[in-house]
């Protein structure tokens, strides 16, 4: 079935043609035959006229746990990680995740322009992959893996898909590398969570402080850990877990030496910054990691620390981080572009064009200011 779509504004991501207003998608079977000004796009079988209103690529929420959306209101935040940590823990073996609540999150992130979700996922791996396919949400799912060193030969699990480990300070490092080892061999995407904690520097600075005594006493610092006497990222650097098939989350612990060490591996990161609000973790350095030319990517986390899936939201947050000048050009490749080309789905997604999977997202009137770099 062929049917045209026209648009007020269409903002392509696409270089050679950013901008088109009163524009159109001419698509069939769900894949975008000719993008430009609706006269010249407007092709036989249905219309849909949008309106007013600007229009753009599917937004991409590069860090989901959608198993935890049942958790929504159940975790305390506002308390630091720690707190937050054990209240997480102890929902959990209160009762396993909730199917209805998973379609209530991915329905809730479809209603507010997200067509892609990189989806972090425990033992509910099948689950979420059945959640996402009913609600036609597209999922690349990030099968986290912690713990001991130990051989690394995953099955084959349904859909696009790869492998990430939790983070440094709950997975040996050699089973680190083992896992990066097996999505490089690919060529597929490695996750992480770095740099997210206050003392989690500390703990790889020198084995000490607070947090260290608090991985100790749960059993989740792996067995035989030696600090390396250096910070996180760091560390992942020298395992050489940080390339451009790297998608490092949160970062928020970063300094002036960690944001060089990311930009100089072509990393991608993902910030989150309404979760580390709400844990109360601190604010990453948005505006540092840009400076230094790091690609930059935008997550939700989960509803067990975020108060929703909405990207629009996380986008509203990060832009408070990044510099005044910066105009909507600017911030919409952390939804569009930027996770796109790290998840490996730049064929499909990140920008309308021809030939690519026909996803927009209409843009906010609150947000049509941006587009001039307008002050906030």
């Amino acid at each position: 079935m062929t049917e045209a779509i026209r648009a007020g504004r269409i903002l392509t991501m696409d270089p050679g043609c950013p901008e088109i207003v009163d524009g159109g998608l001419c698509v069939r079977d769900g894949r975008i035959l000719a993008v430009g000004p609706w006269k010249e796009v407007a092709c036989g079988g249905a219309q849909r006229d949008l309106g007013p209103v600007t229009i753009v690529p599917g937004l991409i929420n590069a860090h989901t746990h959608l198993e935890l959306s049942h958790l929504a209101g159940l975790v305390p935040t506002g308390q630091g990680f720690m707190a937050w940590a054990d209240g997480l823990f102890a929902a959990m073996r209160a009762g396993r995740p909730g199917e209805s609540a998973m379609d209530r999150a991915a329905q809730e992130a479809m209603s507010s322009g997200t067509c892609c979700v990189a989806d972090v996922v425990g033992r509910e791996f099948e689950l979420v992959r059945l959640v996402l396919q009913r609600c036609g949400l597209e999922g690349f799912l990030l099968r986290e893996y912690s713990g001991r060193n130990r051989d690394f030969d995953p099955s084959d699990l349904p859909g696009p898909w790869s492998p990430g480990v939790h983070a440094l300070y709950s997975t040996d490092s050699g089973f680190s590398q083992a896992v990066k080892g097996w999505c490089e061999t690919r060529q597929l995407p490695f996750s992480l969570h770095l740099a997210e904690v206050p003392g989690e520097n500390e703990l790889f600075l020198r084995g000490e402080g607070e947090f260290a005594s608090f991985l100790r006493a749960r059993g989740i610092l792996p067995r035989g850990f030696r600090a390396p006497g250096m910070s996180a990222v760091q560390f992942a650097g020298e395992l050489g877990l940080l390339n451009e098939r790297t998608l490092a989350v949160h970062c928020v612990q970063a300094d002036g030496d960690d944001v060089n060490i990311l930009a100089q591996s072509g990393a991608f990161v993902c910030l989150c910054p309404r979760s580390n609000a709400g844990i109360g973790v601190g604010a990453p350095p948005a505006a540092a990691l840009y400076a230094a030319g790091v690609p930059l990517c935008l997550g939700t986390d989960s509803l067990a620390s975020a108060q929703s899936l909405d990207l629009w939201e996380e986008l509203r947050a990060v832009r408070k981080l990044l510099p005044v000048t910066l105009a909507l050009k600017d911030l919409l490749p952390l939804v569009t572009i930027n996770p796109a080309r790290a998840l490996g789905l730049w064929q499909d997604y990140g920008s309308l064009e021809v030939g690519k999977r026909a996803s927009w997202a209409v843009l906010p009137r609150d947000l049509e200011e941006w587009s001039l770099g307008a002050k906030r």
